[in-house]
């Protein structure tokens, strides 16, 4: 029998309301949700920001593949380096899987890397909190993905130290070049599913000053 694993998305699902999570995948019962043109072209900036995210982690590895056991097997080869950069990683516990935007891997080093298309201010965790310690319910569902990402990792590398991150777009960065974004165009490949085009006019000098800044959340995961 196929596992039915229990992602990050029905994760999140089961956090709105648990019993969505019984009736996801499930054709009889589709998610109208899921095709809402706003909601999809909000999507479509994730993907950008996404791509924009590996050139900043260059040499990585880039997992394409949509088969779990397919993306598991490439992962876990990878993973015997002792350094690694890998995109799109895919990583199970039991029934729990989870595909990390971005996996650097240095020695027993894990740094999980989830990427966002939201804008950030502030110059740390601070920034999710509340005055009073609690996370801020305007970050809950991003802390709470990358908490269950964190997790899943911890549980299927017990031997390594993982470093939970969010990598979203800085609100105080200055776009070192003009026309950054049509850089990264939006396609679909032979089967439907969207990718990203990435010009090839594509310099250093676009790369130079990151529009996207890396923040630490592990406090933020210990208090979910």
């Amino acid at each position: 029998m196929k596992t039915r694993y229990i992602t990050k998305s029905r994760f999140k699902l089961a956090l709105e309301c648990p019993t969505k999570i019984f009736y996801d995948g499930k054709a009889e019962y589709a998610n109208k949700k899921n095709e809402d043109s706003f909601l999809l072209a909000l999507a479509d900036g994730g993907f950008q920001v996404g791509e924009l995210a590996k050139y900043y982690f260059k040499g990585g590895h880039d997992i394409k593949t949509i088969s779990y056991d397919e993306a598991l097997a490439q992962t876990n080869e990878l993973l015997k380096k002792e350094e690694v950069i890998i995109y799109e990683a895919a990583v199970s516990f039991g029934n729990f899987f989870i595909r990390a935007d971005i996996l650097v891997k240095k020695g027993s080093f894990i740094e999980l890397i989830e990427v966002k298309a939201k804008s950030f201010d502030g110059n740390g965790e601070e920034g999710f909190l509340n005055k009073n310690g609690s996370i801020s319910s305007s970050w809950q569902e991003y802390l709470y993905d990358v908490a269950f990402q964190k997790f899943v990792m911890e549980k299927a590398f017990p031997e390594h130290t993982i470093s939970a991150n969010l990598m979203m777009v800085n609100k105080n960065a200055i776009c070192p070049t003009d026309g950054l974004n049509q850089k990264f165009k939006i396609i679909k490949d032979k089967t439907g599913r969207k990718d990203v085009l990435v010009s090839k006019d594509l310099s250093e000098k676009d790369l130079e000053s990151p529009i996207l800044s890396k923040v630490n959340v592990d406090k933020c995961c210990d208090i979910l």
